[in-house]
This record gives C-alpha cells, structure tokens and sequence, in this order.
C-alpha cells in the first residue's frame, strides 16, 4: 500500500500525438462542415472532456456561439450535438489514422514499467468506436495497456473519476493513492484529483504546448521556455502535483511518490 501499484495514461499529446493535433484538425473540419471558422486555441480550450461535452463546449464559446447562431437562427442545442456526433465520430476515426504515432521514450518507460511491477492502462476522451487506429498503433509501438476505458463504457467522462475506479476494479488495485494519471489537460489534473490519485501533467508533447516535435524544435530558446514557463505555471495553479515534460520523466516522479508514501503521504 506504499508504493505505486499502477499508472493511468492519457492518449493524445501523452502517449501518441506529440501535440495532441489529431482531435483538433477533427474539431475545426467539423465545424467547418457546417460553416463555422474555428481556430486550433477554441479546439484546444476543452480538450481531454468527452468528445460530446467538447463539441458542446465549442458551440457555446462566443464566437462560435454566434456564428451557428447567424447560420441557423437559434442557439445549439443538446440535439443539435446528438445529431451531429456521428459525423464527427467519422472524422475523427479519419484523422487519427494519421495522427497516432507512439511518442518517444514510451516504449522504454513501459519496459520500465513491467520491470518494476507496475500496471498500467488508459482513459480518454475518445469513444471506444474511435480506437481502432490508436489500438493497432499503440500495440506496434510497444504499449499495451490492460484496458483502454472510455467514457461511453462508464457513462460519462472526465472530470468525473468513473473510467479511474472502472480501470482500477478492472486490474483488482486498490486504494486510489498508489495510482499515478498521466495526462496533458487541465481535466486530466481534475480527473486525478476526483479519484484520489497523484496528478502528473505533461507539457512538451501535449496540447497546452500544442505543436509538433519539428515545429517544437523550430522555436527560438526564448519562445520556447517563455510556452514552457506559461504551461508549467497554469498547470501549478490548477493543483498537479508534478509538471513533466514527457512520459520519458517518469520514472523519477515514480520514485518521488514512492518516498512520500512511505512516509504516509496521500494525494
């Protein structure tokens, strides 16, 4: 009960998709199937929710909000995203097939990981019918999580610590404070806080930086530490309790949590 039993990942910007680009190019050609211009920072704002609560929230941001006003006479509506939701499963089914690449260092922190005994497995934004091109590309790439939960199968997403406590009863591991999330949003931290677990926020690769590896390292220094500093500083605020780059850090975070459990340390 004092050291850490098991490890629950985000997907995009953590573990695939160095900037999380995959959800928002579907995001903004959703909208722009419906002739509405989003730009990649209204995509962004409510990453990491259910992809239902995300189009919601996307629809009721200001200027979005207008323009379906402008374009349908009436403000959105629950039915409104009930209607379109299949579409945009569709599209983002179609994005992901190129945006699932495993990140680097994974692999090795997974081996890491069964040479410690430590178990792993996701929760995610996306509906389990949008997996199957991140299941090939994860298995390819070495990580295999025990489940892959998703808010469809609990009945409602972050910060709701529902899909948590199911991967959690799923593995048989219990209490909650010997379980690390790893993710790259504000509702991952949420998500975390809600189940009673230890929340480590991911910058580099995920959508608060939000850009490519070449496009990361096509930064001047300044640029890229004064991003750096404005994510790492917003993540602090919201309560993580530790701020990494990427996944490739963890095992020094693991040791950390380790020492303040056994010193009777909680989350």
């Amino acid at each position: 009960m004092n050291t850490v039993q098991a490890i629950i990942f985000d997907l995009s910007g953590t573990v695939i998709d160095f900037g999380s680009r995959g959800p928002v190019v579907a995001f903004v050609e959703l909208c722009r199937r419906h002739g509405i211009k989003a730009t990649e920072a209204q995509a962004r704002g409510p990453m990491g929710s259910h992809k239902w609560d995300h189009i919601w929230a996307m629809l009721n941001e200001p200027e979005i909000h207008a323009q379906w006003i402008a374009l349908k006479g009436q403000p959105p509506t629950a039915a409104d995203v009930d209607a379109i939701y299949p579409e945009f499963t569709a599209v983002q089914i179609a994005t992901l097939a190129n945006h699932v690449e495993v990140l680097p260092g994974v692999k090795e922190l997974v081996e890491e990981l069964v040479r410690r005994k430590i178990r792993y497995a996701t929760t995610t934004g996306f509906d389990s019918g949008m997996l199957g091109p991140v299941k090939a590309s994860t298995a390819a790439g070495g990580f295999t999580p025990e489940i892959f939960m998703t808010p469809d199968l609990v009945g409602t997403g972050r910060p709701a610590p529902w899909m948590i406590y199911h991967a959690a009863k799923h593995m048989g591991l219990y209490p909650l404070h010997t379980f690390i999330k790893v993710g790259d949003t504000p509702i991952d931290i949420a998500e975390a806080k809600a189940a009673g677990a230890w929340a480590v926020s991911i910058v580099a690769t995920g959508n608060e930086i939000g850009l490519s590896q070449e496009a990361l390292a096509a930064l001047s220094t300044e640029d890229r530490e004064q991003r750096f500093q404005t994510a790492y500083a917003k993540f602090k605020s919201l309560g993580a309790d530790y701020i990494i780059d990427s996944v490739a850090d963890l095992p020094s975070v693991i040791d950390h949590i380790n020492h303040r459990l056994s010193n009777g340390e909680r989350p």
